[in-house]
């Protein structure tokens, strides 16, 4: 791998991350029309760090609510003041968050060989993305939708997220679609869906770093991955703000079409 090759890859997943056409899609399409061949997954790994460095950026008042949160749930306040209803939904939050991220856990602790397996088929990755494509139709039952998250709900959108990891299923549509589709407002369940991320990526990340631990690195391998890591990262800030205008006017299904199209041109060039 080339550094163009990581900056173009790393543009590829900050892009494709967020805006619901499925990254790990993209990537192993992208690997392949540039001829990339690269052992394992550590560098899918490391240009997803770049787009939780994205999450956080973008959605930071978001993530100080939360975590002050945790503090007053770990450090009650003088008198056992009762807390606000803010407060009450926001320790709610976290909780739905991690019930959310339990069950991508589940498949990246017992079905890793399985998900390296299919990160190994473009092929796979193209037929994929046209189930994307037919997720993102769905969205359009749940565009009035004005509920907030529940237990249940979260739960439910953990599943989509877990199912997610096959590459070519976009994580950020299959979640955000069927969080609309389950009643929760179209701006909520994209805001849920970037901030469940970041345990999901970071858990990720932690995971394939202790496989890799103690491996030698050249200098140039290590300069490909900071080249992916930055080009994620930025491209992956302007696409969270991107879908976000996207979602605010209900327009979320038209990507459909573009997996659509990649999709059928991957069968077709791949076949």
């Amino acid at each position: 791998m080339t550094e163009l090759d990581a900056i173009i890859l790393g543009i590829i997943q900050g892009l494709t991350e967020f805006l619901p056409v499925s990254s790990s899609g993209h990537l192993i399409l992208g690997k392949a029309l540039l001829n990339v061949t690269q052992e394992g997954i550590f560098f899918e790994i490391v240009v997803h760090l770049g787009t939780l460095f994205a999450v956080v950026t973008a959605f930071w008042k978001d993530i100080v609510w939360l975590w002050h949160a945790c503090l007053r749930f770990v450090t009650p306040s003088k008198g056992n003041a009762p807390l606000s209803a803010d407060d009450d939904y926001a320790m709610k939050y976290v909780a739905y968050l991690l019930w959310a991220t339990l069950p991508a856990v589940f498949v990246g602790l017992f079905l890793k060989d399985y998900v390296e397996e299919a990160f190994a088929s473009p092929l796979l990755a193209a037929y994929m993305l046209l189930v994307t494509g037919f997720i993102l139709l769905l969205s359009r039952a749940g565009l009035e939708s004005k509920g907030r998250m529940t237990l249940r709900k979260s739960i439910a959108v953990g599943i989509a997220q877990a199912f997610a990891i096959l590459p070519g299923i976009s994580r950020s549509g299959s979640t955000i679609s069927l969080g609309m589709l389950i009643g929760i407002e179209r701006e909520e369940a994209a805001r849920f869906s970037f901030l469940m991320a970041v345990p999901a990526i970071a858990g990720a990340f932690v995971l394939q770093l202790k496989d890799v631990a103690g491996e030698p690195m050249s200098s140039a391998f290590i300069t490909v991955l900071l080249l992916g890591f930055v080009s994620s990262y930025l491209s992956g800030f302007v696409a969270i703000r991107f879908l976000m205008s996207i979602v605010r006017r209900g327009r979320f299904d038209y990507f459909a079409w573009y997996c659509f199209a990649v999709g059928l041109a991957g069968i077709y060039f791949l076949s």
